[in-house]
């Protein structure tokens, strides 16, 4: 008689290894797209949170938050320049209220007890595909930055942001490329978004841009953005998704001045720097998440928009330049191209 075999032989085991490799090998991309899916609805909801805050600091106060808001001194109630940004303006209606109570709107972010409220890590500002999750990131800036008079230097210690205000765009010529016989779309200095830098004082106020509401925006609460994914700052990052540089982006938090002043103007396709910057370019769309230059998400094909109406659509980076720029835009008339 034969004697009865217990377990494999190792020939076998080898075999059963190789197929449950090529198993995982082929969940693995499955799993990743699902997981990717998930994190970019739930960016999107993120989002949709701040539409609906933004709408109800409109409802409050007739008015679109400032992208920020740069008040000059006013001994000896305000001892020094401050500029406070869009996202602490929108606190009470992201159920953050206890928060915006604290916060003293004549001081810098890095005085107390700003300081320390600038660092809470909000998830309303956290896209869960960007490696910031809301990590806290230091940040010095120079005295009077910008030119705004009576703003001491310091450093900002804050929470990271994956979000920005839009606030305009840069290079129209060179990213609508307008023929000759579009005497329409040549470059006429129209190119403010929604969301502005404003000042309150009369001393300064109109040197800046006015505050928009509803009624202002003639080009249409469906063609406009508000919102965009700027994630991965206050780091540079490049096409390829690698840190080419760190620490020297502005603007990374929701408690950052500086979070409201994006003006898009493109960059190279992969991003990268060439002496000292990336050079201008083309790219509007995850080629680098430089400040003023475009936008920037970890989403593998494109990123999130906020539009004025509360929606929020997911443009993907081939979308034409023309597209994105007229979305920017709010009072100038353009005509949409189809996608």
């Amino acid at each position: 008689m034969f004697k009865r075999r217990n377990g494999f032989t190792l020939i076998e085991l080898l075999v059963v290894i190789a197929i449950i490799a090529i198993l995982i090998g082929l969940l693995l991309p499955a799993v990743q797209k699902v997981r990717e899916a998930a994190n970019r609805m739930s960016c999107s909801n993120n989002m949709k949170q701040m539409g609906l805050a933004l709408h109800g600091y409109h409802d409050t106060y007739g008015k679109f938050p400032a992208s920020w808001d740069y008040e000059p001194p006013l001994p000896p109630q305000r001892p020094t320049g401050v500029v406070s940004p869009w996202g602490v303006y929108i606190l009470p209606y992201l159920e953050q209220d206890n928060i915006y109570k604290q916060y003293n709107f004549d001081a810098m972010a890095t005085v107390a007890p700003n300081a320390a409220l600038v660092q809470t890590p909000l998830k309303v500002f956290q896209c869960p595909s960007s490696p910031s999750r809301g990590k806290i990131y230091s940040f010095p800036f120079p005295a009077n930055p910008g030119g705004l008079q009576g703003i001491p230097a310091g450093t900002l210690v804050a929470s990271r942001s994956d979000y920005t205000a839009i606030t305009g765009v840069r290079r129209w010529t060179e990213l609508v490329a307008p023929t000759p016989a579009e005497t329409d779309l040549q470059d006429i200095g129209q190119r403010h978004g929604v969301l502005r830098g404003v000042s309150q004082d009369p001393r300064v106020s109109a040197l800046l841009a006015p505050q928009m509401g509803f009624a202002d925006i003639t080009d249409g609460t469906t063609n406009t953005f508000l919102v965009g994914e700027l994630a991965g700052r206050p780091d540079v990052y490049n096409a390829r998704r690698q840190i080419i540089a760190q620490g020297i982006n502005p603007g990374a938090g929701w408690g950052d001045g500086f979070n409201g002043e994006h003006w898009p103007n493109g960059t190279s396709s992969d991003g990268n720097i060439v002496g000292s910057n990336v050079p201008d370019g083309p790219c509007l769309i995850n080629c680098s998440n430089l400040q003023s230059r475009g936008m920037y998400s970890f989403h593998t094909t494109g990123a999130n928009f906020l539009l004025t109406d509360g929606s929020v659509r997911f443009f993907a980076q081939s979308t034409s330049n023309r597209v994105i720029v007229f979305m920017i835009t709010s009072q100038r008339g353009e005509i949409i191209p189809s996608q």
